[in-house]
């Protein structure tokens, strides 16, 4: 699974397209632990595990991911049809 960023000079922009980036991997594996998904956005991003653990609990926030029992961050289901 390989992503591919487009020539953006808007920060913004660049952060809303690696959120959605990392929402849409916890989507597709069905649940990731923090380190899944830290590595994850290192690989295709470059991200330090701190940037993404701050994408990660302002996902939380959000409402768009929630931390299952079995420690696995998944995608809400509000959040679900906002992926289709």
């Amino acid at each position: 699974m390989r992503f591919k960023e487009s020539r953006v000079t808007d920060g913004a922009t660049l952060r809303h397209s690696r959120i959605m980036a990392m929402l849409q991997f916890i989507a597709d594996t069905e649940g990731a632990t923090t380190k899944d998904i830290q590595a994850f956005m290192f690989l295709h991003y470059g991200l330090k595990y701190r940037t993404t653990a701050e994408y990660l609990h302002e996902a939380h926030l959000a409402g768009s991911i929630v931390l299952s029992q079995d420690g696995r961050w998944v995608v809400t289901e509000k959040f679900k049809k906002y992926l289709r």
